[in-house]
Formats: structure tokens, sequence, C-alpha cells
């Protein structure tokens, strides 16, 4: 008999009163070894539809999991046809509510649950040292671009967090990306970004971002993981990385340690990254964390991390400056170094007071955390430059050197109240206090010939400076429902800071030849206080899918600044102003479709700077003063976003469109005079705006043997801004559009393949005929492809990028490849592995970047990590309850970890 092993497996999903199942998880599981063939969610009509391949097998599994109701499980016979129709299928009620564990246990790739999405980390391939970093890049609809912003389904992710508590104190969650191993993780799980509050009163997000939790395989509830790492290659390049982690009874600990010279600050590369990195870093790290606690428990968090780097830069650039009726080029070159150590420690203690009855819902959070920073510092930087007028006129010699040695240390603490009173019914009492201190020495030499004037200005001079600063700020937040989807929300914040600053400047005396000149037009010695306080009320109120909000706030800050040295430079202003916010937003009962419409208005007060009315002559190419007339800016921010995740087709489809109107732009006016030196005040004008928006789509397909995602975004932008330079009011309209492919493929545990592609174009257009219209394009394409190969003992894994941008000069190079390759094997029962790794492999990449603004276009060459080879070694080590941790790189395909 043939067996079609190509169908489509249909049917509908009910209860048993037979009210159809939206969002019940369908899936097959091969009868041979329980591997997931296919998976499905449900629709509104509670209709399924799975593409299902079962290759050579003529059985399966049918099995369907839904919250609250009895896992239903079937054996089911290939169909010889391309069909097959499972017809309704009832669910019987369970008394008990099903879990997450309950589920997962049958390992359903992808289970969606309201605002939840849960990814089975064993059904999806990575390499033997990959971290949960490397990971995330398998899952459907997750994307981590060059910078690091990690989005799901196209909405960014805020928090990363490890069984539901912060990792070393991170928010980002830095260090559990780059260390914890990925095949210690079970669960992927991502939710809507709350605060710590939102998690305890159960109120909903409004943050608009994401959240991940990792957590980790534990089996009876304890885990010990880790691994040792060390490399050596070519050109004395080095790294080491150790990483131990334990879990046992809801209590994390783990250390950390590391040493290189390959440009990383954290954690440990296998196989580098494609990312062009600038400058030379060595880095020295060791870190700690203890945890116990959820958020919704008792929970003390203890963190500490120590860090010491030393970094070189060098940089040649070429800028053509573009002013009304004066252009001119500059090329320059510098160099520097820093040697920095730094000591960050931190605490969290939360303690939750629940009621003695079950029945009742008050309850108290109190909490209270504590950070610690100490760092130290010397640097040093030299830099050259010439300027002259496009037609090859010299105007300008610049030269400077500067040393300097800083410390610092700062101490922030913030205590939390919150009484729960009943459903939407809280009080929430915050106290933050921030204090810092620091001190530097530095000491600065700077040479301008100015061939117009046939005049040399130098600058040789010293500074000392001691400055501390501290914060108190109180906020209290109420919240209150009147009636049945009616809430009231009045909150009441206050702060006081203030500042303490010593900067004494001493010139070189020729005739003593010391620096005991004192400087009184740089020096000051000021304090500077600042008060703001702001009450506000907000309503909201909430009818079927539909949630409204409008807010008002009243704003009123007062600043004083005063200076024992120079009394020009004392003023005092208060502002005023209104603030109002409003909100609409649908959400389906599932989660699964969100659309929003938000105004915000923002109010951008002068700095401390922009308001100094006194000239600063720090540097002597640029002078600034300020405006004490300046009035706040007034940005009018409009934002719509829509999310709808169509499980049905396992198709997420977002977009978000966004649109600022600024009142009063706080905008710089600058004059540059014939020998190049500019002068800058600052200024209010009207008529700037942006106008922006983005859309994405991503769609995966699974079977047995192959995991395929597909996402696709389209970004485009236009900015109207107004810029002020040697007395003329310009406008440039920018217009950029970045359409951006990516493909995830793997295919029968031997081919792992990632690929991306973006196209961006950019035109700036100026209403004067003093500047040029510009438009160029930039285009980058990355490939990632391993293979694995002899029973997964060795693979081959290459990350190829290329980028090319089409307005580079002709003294750089437009395009460059990036090529970074390795080929390992693992051995002693993948316990151990051994890689030789090759860092631009074809020497082509560069360090060359391009800036286009209203004023200038500047190519810069960045001194970069150059070529290298490195052999990497890799021991791991763990158990699960007592079991030793299964290496296996493979991942879920009838393998247990």
């Amino acid at each position: 008999m043939l067996f079609a092993q190509k169908f489509t497996l249909e049917g509908i999903v009910k209860d048993s009163d037979s009210l159809t199942l939206e969002a019940a998880t369908v899936y097959l599981q091969s009868i041979t070894d329980s591997v997931p063939i296919a998976y499905g969610i449900t629709n509104r009509e509670g209709r399924f539809s799975l593409q299902v391949n079962t290759y050579d097998e003529k059985k399966a599994i049918f099995n369907i999991a839904y919250m609250g109701y009895k896992p239903y499980r079937k054996d089911i016979n290939v169909p010889e046809g391309d069909e097959l129709n499972m017809g309704v299928v009832m669910l019987e009620d369970q008394t008990e509510t099903l879990t997450a564990v309950s589920i997962i246990a049958k390992a359903p790739p992808v289970v969606i649950k309201k605002d939840t999405i849960e990814y089975n980390a064993d059904s999806f391939k990575t390499l033997p040292n990959d971290k949960a970093e490397d990971l995330l890049k398998k899952l459907p609809g997750v994307e981590i671009d060059a910078d690091g912003l990690i989005t799901v389904n196209g909405i960014e992710v805020e928090a990363i967090n490890v069984d539901g508590m912060s990792f070393f104190g991170e928010k980002n969650g830095e260090i559990a990306l780059k260390n914890i191993p990925s095949n210690a993780i079970s669960k992927v799980q991502v939710t809507d970004y709350k605060t710590d509050n939102q998690k305890f009163t159960g109120e909903e997000s409004d943050s608009g971002t994401k959240e991940i939790n990792f957590k980790i395989k534990k089996g009876k509830n304890r885990a010990m993981f880790g691994d040792v790492k060390v490399g050596a290659g070519t050109d004395n390049k080095y790294q080491g990385n150790g990483n131990a982690f334990q879990v046992v009874d809801g209590k994390q600990l783990g250390i950390i340690a590391g040493t290189n010279n390959i440009n990383l600050s954290k954690g440990f590369n296998a196989l580098p990254n494609t990312d062009t990195s600038t400058g030379y870093l060595e880095s020295d790290f060791i870190g700690a964390n203890y945890s116990k606690g959820k958020w919704n428990e008792d929970r003390v968090n203890a963190n500490y991390n120590y860090s010491a780097q030393s970094r070189e830069t060098e940089q040649k650039s070429f800028r053509e400056n573009f002013l009304p009726d004066l252009n001119y080029l500059t090329d320059s070159e510098s160099s520097g170094f820093s040697d920095s150590d730094s000591h960050r420690g931190g605490a969290e203690l939360q303690f939750i007071k629940k009621p003695k009855s079950k029945n009742s819902k008050r309850r108290v959070r109190i909490s209270n955390k504590t950070n610690f920073n100490a760092s130290n510092s010397t640097s040093g930087s030299s830099s050259v430059s010439s300027s002259s007028y496009s037609d090859g006129t010299l105007v300008s010699d610049y030269s400077s050197l500067n040393q300097a040695t800083s410390s610092s240390y700062s101490l922030q603490n913030e205590f939390d109240v919150t009484p729960v009173f009943g459903s939407g019914h809280f009080l929430n009492i915050g106290l933050d206090t921030d204090f810092s201190k620091g001190n530097s020495d530095s000491k600065k030499y700077s040479e301008n010939i100015l061939y117009n004037n046939n005049e040399t200005v130098i600058q040789d001079q010293i500074t000392n400076r001691d400055n501390s600063s501290s914060r108190i700020g109180m906020n209290v937040f109420f919240m209150k429902e009147i009636f049945k989807g009616f809430r009231i929300m009045p909150r009441y914040s206050a702060n006081v800071s203030s500042s303490n600053t010593e900067n004494y400047i001493y010139d070189l005396n020729e005739e003593t030849e010391a620096y005991d000149s004192f400087n009184e037009i740089l020096s000051s010695d000021n304090k500077y206080i600042t008060s703001t306080i702001r009450p506000s009320l907000r309503l909201r109120y909430e009818f079927s899918d539909f949630r409204f909000e409008v807010e008002g706030a009243y704003t009123t800050t007062n600043r004083n600044y005063k200076d024992a040295i120079v009394d020009a430079r004392n003023f005092k202003r208060d502002f005023n102003y209104l603030t109002y916010s409003g909100r609409i937003r649908y959400r389906d009962e599932k989660g699964y479709k969100r659309i929003s419409l938000d105004y915000n208005q923002g109010v951008n007060l002068p700095s401390m700077s922009q308001l100094q009315p006194v000239e600063d002559v720090s540097n002597i190419t640029h002078i600034r003063v300020g405006n004490p007339d300046l009035a706040p800016q007034v940005d009018h921010n409009f934002r719509f976003r829509y999310q709808n995740n169509i499980a049905f087709h396992n198709i997420n489809i977002s977009g978000d469109a966004r649109a600022e109107f600024t009142q009063d732009k706080i905008l710089n006016a600058t004059l540059t005079d014939a020998d190049l030196n500019r002068y800058t005040t600052y200024t209010n004008l009207n008529g700037d705006y942006y106008l922006r928006g983005n859309a994405s789509v991503s769609k995966s397909y699974y079977n047995k043997k192959t995991n395929f995602n597909l996402n696709g975004s389209v970004m485009a932008s236009f900015d109207n801004s107004l810029s002020l330079q040697n007395g003329l009011k310009f406008t440039a309209q920018t217009t950029t559009l970045r359409p951006r492919i990516s493909v995830n493929c793997l295919y029968n545990e031997i081919i792992d393949v990632n690929a991306s592609y973006s196209y961006s174009t950019v035109e700036s257009v100026y209403d004067t005929d003093s500047l040029n219209d510009n438009s160029y394009f930039v285009q980058n394409l990355q490939f990632n492809a391993s293979i694995f190969f002899i029973k997964n003992v060795l693979f081959l894994s290459n990350k190829v990028s290329y980028r090319y941008n089409s307005r580079v000069g002709d003294d750089y190079d437009g395009d460059a490849v990036f090529w970074n390759a390795g080929l390992g094997a693992e051995l002693w029962d993948n316990k151990a592995t051994i890689t030789l790794v090759g860092y631009d492999v074809l020497g082509k990449n560069n360090g060359y970047r391009r800036t286009v603004t209203d004023t200038y276009i500047q190519d810069v060459e960045n001194r970069i990590l150059e070529q290298y080879f490195m052999l990497n070694f890799t021991y791991k080590f763990g158990s699960f309850a007592g079991q030793r941790m299964n290496f296996d790189s493979g991942r879920g395909r009838g393998r247990r970890g």
C-alpha cells in the first residue's frame, strides 16, 4: 500500500457543551520517538488545519491541549489521500486546571496562552556551545539586529529574566544571554512587559514592549550546570571564560568570570559575530549572583560584578561641511586610550504579606532595591586636523593632547510600599534616593594655527574637578474603581536634586613654568538646585474589549544656579506648564489582536548649559553661550500600534506609525567665521516635525525534519528638520525607506541556515540653493550557515556579512565583506567541544562609516579588530535532579535533556 505521507489534517475542537474552543494547541507526534511532527492553533471557530509530513511513518499521535480541559490523545493512521478530517473533537472538563507543565511534557514546539507565547526550547536546534542568545535567534518571530536589539513579532523586548527573576541585577539580561547554555533552557516565555507593581496588583501592561523569561530545566526543582572555555590564537589573541549555575528549590546561584583581548566586554565567542569591532579592547570580569523568590513571593536578590578594561582607538575622518555661502573640508586623525575598573553591586529585598483568609484580596508588598557603583579610569587622547576652503585654500591646522584620571562613586535606593485593597483598588508609595561623588584631574594642550590672520592660539592648562550630587524623589499613586469599568488614578510626585561642583582650571605660567595661573573665566565653583512637583489625574474606562484613558498633569519646576567665582553665571528660572495625554486601545478576548492610538504631550526643559548666559570658551575652536530667555520645547506625539497574531496560520503581523510635531524647538544657532571657528547660542523655532512607520510580518512552518521561519519588514520615515547656520534658517526634508527580509531554516538536523538582507535609501532635500541635495543607499546582507555531519560529531559553521554604502568617499571602500568560520568536533560523549575559528577569514573587513546631516557629510575609518585564527576548547558539566545533563547538540529529536 502506498502512503501519502504529506497531507492536511483538519477538524474542529469543542467542549462538552458544544462550545468551540479558540486557541487550543493541536499537534502531532511521531509514534517511534514522540518527536513533534506538526503543530497548530485553533481559530475563533475552533478549527485547525495542519500541513503534515510524516515521511516514512504510517502512524502518528494526535494531541490537543487546552487550559482547563483534559489532554486529548489518539493514535491515527496516515491517510492514503492528501487530507484527513478528524471531524469534531470533544474535550472534557477537568476538575484541576491543566498546568503548563502538563502541556510541555508532550512537547509542542509553541504554545499560545492569551498574552503569552511559550516556546519549547528542545524543539529548536542550536550549536554545541550556543548560549541563550543563540537559541532566541532560532525561535519563530524573534529577531536580534546588529545592535543587539531583540524584537518578537516586531515588538521590542524590554526585559529578560531567568525563572521569573532578574539575572545578575540586569534588566536587559546581557549576562544571561551570553552565558547560560542553550541546552539548559526548557522553555522561553514571551509576555507583555510589566513592572513589578503591575505584576503584583494584576494590572495590565501599558508598555507596548515585551518581556522574555527563560525557564531552566530542573526536574524536581534541582539543577547545576556550567562550562569552562579557553581559546588561544594568532597575534597573541586569547579568551577564557568560566560559568557555574545552580538552581535549587527556587534559588539561583551564579558565578561567571572571564578574560579576553578580542573586544568582548562579557561572555565567550565560540564563533565570533559578524559585527565590526571598533578599537582594541582587553577585558577581565568576574561576577556572582544569588536570587531566591519570584515576583509574587518573598524575594531576595544580591549581585556583584567587577570589570577591568583597557581600550585603544584610532580614527581617520574626512568631513565636507555645507554652510550658507561657506563650504569647507576637514581632514582629521585621532587616537586614544583608556584603562578603567569598576565595582558594581546590588541588593533587592521584597516582602509580601498575604491575607489570612483565602477569600480576601487584601495584600501588601514592601520592596527595597539598592545599587552601588565605584569606578576609576585613566585616559588620554591626541588629535590633529586640517581645514581648508572648497577651493583648496588652507585655513587652519589644529592639534590637541589630553590626559585625565578620574574616580566616581554612586549609591541608589528605591523603596516601595504597595497595599492592595481589592481588585482594581490599591495604593503605591515610593521613595527614591540617589547620591554620587566624583573627582578628576586632567591636562589639556591645544594649538590652533589660523592662516588668514597669521595667528596661533594656544591653550595649555590643567583642571582639578570635584563634584557631588544628590536627589530625593517621592511618588504616590492611587487607583480606585468607582463603578464597573471606570477607574480614577491620581498621582503626586516630587523630587529635589542638587549638585556641587568645583572646577578649577590653571594655565601654564611661562615665567614660572608651572600651572599656577588661575583661570577665572573657565573655572567655576557652583551649586545647582532644581525641584519639581507634578500632580496628575488619569481616568480610565473599560468597555468590552476597549479601553479609554485621559490624563492631565501640572508641573512646577524651579532651577537655581549660583557660582562663587563669576556672578554673571547666576540665574534663577521657574517653569510652570500643563501637559495632557490620551489613549484608545482595543484588545480581543484572547489577546491575539491589539490596536491602540496614543497621544502624549512631552515638555523638554532647556538644560543648564543652554540657559547659562556666560560664554564657555573651554574649546577654543567652538565657543558656546546660553540663552536665559529660552522657552521649553513642547513635543506633540501621536502613535498608532497594530498587533495581530493569526495563530491559525502561524502568521504574526505588527505595525507602528508615529508622528511628532514640535513647538518651540530648542535649536543650535551657529556662526562660523572665516577662520572656521564656531560660535553657538540657542533659540526657539517652530515648524519641526517627523513621520515614521514600520510594518512587519512573520510566518513559520514546522514538520518533523524542517523548521522554517520567514520575517519581512519595511520602515519609512520623513523628517522635516529646521536648522540655523550663519544667520540663515533653512529646512532639510529627509526621506528614508528600509525594507528587510530574513529567513531561518533548519533541515533534518543537518543544515541550519539564517540569512537576512536590507536595503536603505536616504534622500535629503534643502529649501535653499546654498546647500546641495543628496541621496545615497546602503545595503546589508548577512548569511549564517551550519552543517552537521558524522552523526552530529563534526560541524562546520560560517557567518558572512556584506555591506555597501553608495556615498562613501573615493578614499574609502564603499563595500566590505566579513567572513567568520569555525570547524568543530564534540568529544567525550559530548562533554567537550574543540573548535578552530577564523575571524575575518578574507581580511576584507573595514571600519568605514558614513554620516550625513543637514550641514555635513563625514566619512570615518576606525581601527578595528583584525584577522586572527583561534583554537577554542570547551568543557561542559551539569546535572538535573541528580541525573547527568545530556550535552547532545541535537535539540528535541527524540532526545531528552
